[in-house]
């Protein structure tokens, strides 16, 4: 709501007003008030918005006390020495409301109140040369970017880097003096971590010390930069700025950002390694799907806009695309100007409002890609415009509940840059509007269609197979029934079920039972059911038990468990019939919770009814699994076993029928297999388990086989329907999208062709939703008992159910007598056109004309060189923002990277050939030269030395990794568990970061807050410290590394025996090689004097093991300690090396 507008008077009031609402007391002399002091720093931090260079409502002015005694329309608002007749103190002393100065916020304490009076009071007394406020809009950062004519001084040799001209200037005039050149070894680690973010190795770093020659240094950083690895070191960077958020949310409930937004990291990846020019990423990312609409790579890049998606307000959402559009690219707090015109920058409120409606009608959708039907599985997650008639409205105050919904306001670039609006709307092509046009989509549809065909085909004609073996079931005599085989009598424990054997088990939980000879459990209300063996089974042994799960609500699982000591300590075997996830499943059971190795699982047909054998033979860790006489899974158990204890029998969810159990001790000539089956085993594993009978009487067999054939035949024909119907879709989309050219009768009679493919589909669906129903009344009709309410029920909810389900039926029975031309696609059908707004708004960012965007780019990659920007404020070029340290330097470089193509390489090429790069951060030598530069330079503002800095958490563990060679070099991908960080060798780049989900070592560190992270702190607490001494990842790299280096120093020594190690020259030589390879430097001697002792401390401790002190609770590394003593000591040499500070510093 816009409010009318104010006298003159109002006017004044409020902004004197907004002088005395300062957040602490002013401190006043007894007589005076000092007007510089005291008055125009309010005035200017609460008043100059409104009345100040940019704004004069009511012509009013009050950047002047000149300016506030000539007022605005209606005159003066003080009389020096006359405040009572001050309009001013009036407005602010007013109780109305509706009068009241500020308008807005808490009332002026009455002291305030008093330092205005006493100011007109005593005169109302400025400064004779007092300047108004400068026009915001000639603010440095507003103004384009002009190439400074670069400083003649002593830095201008031959080939000199303009940066070090424009620095040299700079420290002359202040009377500094650069420190000298760092070391070859600290500026090869230097650039390194800075270019691809992992430090060199001992021979990389030997041979470039090697090098003389005068392009050494040169050589390497072109090598660098052509390294796949500098796009994931840089991508990292980019993705702090671009807010780069996995998926969060609550279990599976997606909250913030989207699932696959991977996929934009990974263009970030590839466009940094294949050199795509800033300018293109920039448009891309905020319009691909307008100037790339059918590019798939290209609109992996709209995951910057993705990543802004929230699932409760689509105002947060919105807000956050404008706010961080301004500070990632443009170094502008739009934010500021939500709730008001910007305090500081020459932007209203209706224009925050403006840029908002830039983004007003996009939204997100996941579009899928070759190989994967299923998007939620593994889609392209992007944005796109939805709804372009969505209207902007502006929020009073920013309140959403307050929209001025009578004034839409059109998208709108800022006044501030003079820069017409031109938006016209983007035709898609056809593919990009609707993704089913796609070949790989119509290709991988009908191939869907007729493999789900064939299926149906084939279980028709098993189908059939199963009625004739029920058929002569039915009709088979008592001598046909095959005997069942003896049990053995070397066993444990041999039950075949028929009788009840207290003397063997002891059924705990469920409702066990004997029925024609068989063992039942028949509950499924408390979930588990177990029978417990009161005879414990051997350490190393063979069980192998015969059932049949009969019944379950969903899991349907059947298994054994062993090593069962307790319920909360165990191992398990089980077979589960679950509906969509039919398997074979070891399960481990410790400290009460369970686990389900991914090794340990295998997909099997297991259904209800079917008889089936389940063999385990264990030995120490080792167990080989068979069912139906067909070998399944090989698996090595993680841990050692607790071997022992009795043998249970269990059901999860499933009733079931046991018909043998037998437990043999395991001979010892009989030999498990080592290595996984085959895939041809596990395929007759599978045909196995589907031979075996299915186990009914005669009767109910007969009948539900015969319902299972006219099942079956529904599904084929449905099958059938579906080929027909996607060959018709096919074909019409391609006559009406001009793929293959027809004329208009043709293209319609294709339309009504797929049309009615469509609907006979739909009938033949509804068909077999009706079979169902009538196979569940025909099961509830035969396992219906006289006066049992429960199965009474069953036959009463399936017969409603059959009701209903004719419904659809009856109605797509009708639908085929219309005739129609509409039909449904092979995906969603989108907007045609999007609205051209984000390609307009992208563009005018990217462009020349901008004063803005290459500045910012070529500020925060200064940062990451350097560890300080030239503009501290790094997302805030405004005028509130802090002011550059090297203007000229800076608008010196953003012209040389917009000249380059806004050429990334060359940028960084450029800065780390300066000298100002290679200069040490420190040495013993310039101590004196130091703190004469300190002296001038505390804050290093000039670059008169190198700012040493730590390493980013990232670097920290990837570092870590590469020297023990376990770092992986494998590119892309989904995003991986952060609980994995510690074991995996990926790169850290890959791992989930999200607010929720993101690995603790990385945070410790101070990774990225994924909110907000235009520059990231740096701080120092004491768990630092400790994830580097007590993690499993520093234990388990100390000792992958030391044996590495060990056997490098031993084959370089050229000395066979290794007790050489131990030796005073082995040790020095080890310890040598060590600081080459985690510090990229050599030992002093009184390091490599200290290292010497330690390895004969450490070794001689470790020989004598059981005097050391040992911990129960420490940490698992998965790697053990080596058992030889000496390597043990290397092993702990190594460990302190990762724990120096040098390891995690850049210097």
């Amino acid at each position: 709501m816009l409010r009318p507008t104010r006298s003159a008077w109002s006017l004044l009031i409020t902004a004197t007003a907004c002088l005395l609402a300062i957040d602490s007391p002013l401190v006043v002399a007894a007589d005076a008030v000092d007007y510089a002091k005291q008055i125009k720093p309010i005035l200017a931090a609460r008043c100059f918005r409104c009345h100040g260079a940019t704004k004069q409502e009511g012509r009013l002015r009050l950047d002047t006390a000149a300016a506030i005694r000539v007022g605005g329309e209606n005159g003066t608002a003080i009389v020096p020495g006359k405040s009572a007749a001050s309009l001013l103190l009036k407005r602010v002393r007013a109780v109305d409301d509706s009068e009241r100065m500020p308008p807005e916020g808490d009332r002026l304490p009455a002291e305030q109140i008093e330092l205005l009076q006493r100011w007109i009071e005593s005169g109302a007394a400025a400064p004779a040369d007092e300047v108004p406020q400068k026009d915001p809009k000639a603010h440095w950062a507003f103004q384009t970017p002009r190439r400074s004519t670069v400083p003649k001084n002593d830095a201008a040799r031959a080939g000199a880097n303009p940066i070090d001209q424009f620095l040299s200037s700079t420290r002359t005039a202040k009377g500094l003096v650069a420190l000298p050149v760092a070391s070859k070894g600290t500026l090869l680690r230097r650039v390194f971590v800075d270019l691809i973010g992992i430090p060199p190795t001992a021979d990389e770093l030997r041979e470039f010390v090697a090098d003389d020659s005068s392009d050494a240094y040169e050589k390497i950083v072109d090598r660098l930069l052509t390294d796949s690895r500098y796009g994931e070191r840089w991508a990292r960077h980019w993705m702090d700025v671009w807010r780069y958020s996995d998926w969060d949310g609550y279990a599976a409930e997606v909250r913030e950002s989207k699932p696959h937004i991977w996929r934009w990291r990974d263009w970030i990846v590839e466009s940094l390694n294949t050199g795509k020019p800033y300018d293109r990423m920039l448009v891309e990312m905020l319009a691909a799907d307008e100037v790339a609409p059918d590019d798939p790579d290209a609109l992996r890049a709209t995951g910057f806009l993705v990543r802004h998606w929230f699932r409760f307000n689509r105002n947060v959402w919105l807000d956050n695309a404008v706010e961080h559009t301004g500070k990632a690219f443009l170094g502008l707090t739009f934010n500021c100007a939500k709730c008001h015109d910007h305090m500081y920058d020459p932007l209203s409120q209706s224009e925050y409002f403006q840029l908002r409606a830039f983004f007003e009608p996009y939204d997100v959708r996941t579009d899928r890609l070759p190989g994967e039907p299923d998007r939620d599985k593994l889609g392209l997650v992007r944005a796109f415009d939805a709804n372009a008639a969505q209207p902007t409205f502006l929020f009073v105050r920013g309140d959403e509940a307050q929209p001025v919904n009578d004034k839409p306001l059109p998208p709108a670039l800022p006044s501030l840059f003079n820069i017409p609006t031109d938006i016209q709307p983007v035709a898609l092509p056809a593919k990009a509007y609707y993704p089913g046009l796609q070949s790989f989509v119509q290709e991988e549809e009908r191939q869907k269609a007729r493999q789900q065909l064939a299926r149906a085909e084939q279980d028709l004609a098993t189908a059939r197979t199963k009625l004739a073996d029920a058929e002569k079931q039915a009709t088979a005599k008592p001598a046909d029934t095959p005997t069942v085989d003896a049990l053995p009598t070397n066993a444990v424990i041999a039950d075949d079920f028929k009788t009840a054997r207290p003397e063997l088990w002891n059924a705990t939980k469920g409702k066990w039972g004997h029925r024609d000879g068989r063992l039942t459990q028949t509950d499924t209300e408390t979930g588990m059911g177990t029978l417990v063996s009161k005879m414990p089974h051997p350490a190393n042994f063979e069980a192998t038990f015969r059932f049949k799960t009969t019944g379950g609500k969903m899991w349907k699982s059947v298994g054994l468990s062993f090593d069962a000591h307790d319920e909360a300590n165990l191992h398990g075997i089980y077979l589960s019939a679950v509906a969509g996830g039919q398997k074979l499943q070891i399960s481990h059971t410790s400290g009460g919770q369970t686990t389900y190795p991914n090794d340990g699982g295998l997909a099997l047909p297991i259904e209800l009814n079917r008889e089936l054998e389940l063999r385990v033979a264990v030995r120490d860790q080792l167990a080989n699994i068979s069912v139906n006489g067909a070998l399944c899974l090989v698996y090595r158990f993680p841990t050692p076993r607790k071997a022992g204890g009795p043998l249970t029998l269990w059901t999860y969810d499933a009733t079931a029928e046991f018909s043998r159990c037998v437990v043999i001790a395991l001979p010892d000539d009989k030999l498990l297999r080592d290595n996984s089956p085959t895939a041809a085993e596990q395929q007759q594993a599978v045909a196995a388990i589907k031979s075996a009978p299915v186990k009914l009487d005669p009767e109910t067999l007969l009948a539900e086989s015969q319902q299972a054939l006219r099942q079956a035949g529904r599904l084929q024909q449905a099958e059938q329907s579906n080929v027909r119907f996607v060959d018709a879709v096919i074909a019409a989309d391609s006559a009406k999208f001009g793929i293959t050219p027809v004329e208009g009768a043709k293209q319609k009679e294709l339309a009504q062709a797929a049309s009615r493919a469509e609907r006979e589909h739909a009938l033949a669906l509804a068909e077999v939703q009706l079979g169902n129903a009538e196979q569940t009344l025909a099961k509830a009709k035969l396992s219906a008992k006289p006066g049992d309410a429960k199965t009474q029920k069953a036959v009463t909810d399936a017969e409603a159910d059959l009701t209903k389900k004719q419904q659809p039926r009856d109605a797509a029975t009708k639908a085929l007598e219309t005739v129609s031309d509409q039909y449904k696609g092979l995906s969603e059908n989108y907007p045609t056109t999007s609205t051209g707004r984000r390609s307009t708004l992208a563009r005018w960012i990217a462009s020349r004309d901008n004063p803005l965007t290459a500045r910012v780019a070529v500020n925060h990659i200064w940062m990451r060189h350097f560890g300080t920007p030239l503009v501290a404020s790094v997302f805030d070029f405004g005028i509130n923002g802090k002011e550059p340290t090297h203007p000229e330097l800076l608008d010196w470089l953003a012209v040389e990277f917009m000249d380059s193509g806004w050429n990334q390489r060359h940028l960084h090429r450029l800065i780390v050939l300066s000298n100002a790069y290679r200069l040490t951060s420190s040495t013993p030598e310039t101590s004196d030269l130091t703190k004469q530069n300190s002296a001038i330079d505390p804050e290093n503002l000039t670059l008169w030395r190198f700012n040493s800095r730590r390493l980013e958490a990232e670097a920290v563990r990837d570092a870590t990794l590469h020297v023990a060679g376990s770092l992986e070099h494998q590119p892309g991908g989904p995003d991986l568990d952060p609980n994995l960080g510690q074991t995996s060798g990926r790169r850290s780049l890959y791992f989930r970061s999200s607010k929720e989900k993101r690995m603790t070592f990385t945070s410790l560190f101070d990774g990225p807050n994924v909110s907000e992270c235009y520059r990231r702190s740096e701080s120092i607490a004491p768990q630092q410290a400790l994830a580097m001494a007590n993690s499993g990842l520093t234990l388990a790299q100390s000792r992958l590394v030391a044996g590495k280096l060990a056997e490098r120093v031993l084959a370089d020594s050229k000395h066979s025996d290794r007790a050489w190690l131990n030796s005073s020259p082995g040790r020095r030589a080890f310890a040598s090689l060590a600081f080459e390879h985690l510090l990229n430097r050599q030992p002093t001697d009184a390091e490599l004097t200290e290292c010497e002792t330690f390895l004969g401390e450490q070794s001689q401790s470790h020989a004598e093991s059981s005097k050391l002190t040992r911990f129960k609770t420490s940490t698992t590394s998965g790697v053990p300690p080596s058992a030889d003593a000496t390597q043990r000591a290397r092993e702990n040499l190594l460990h302190v090396l990762f724990n120096h500070h040098e390891f995690v510093t850049v210097r």
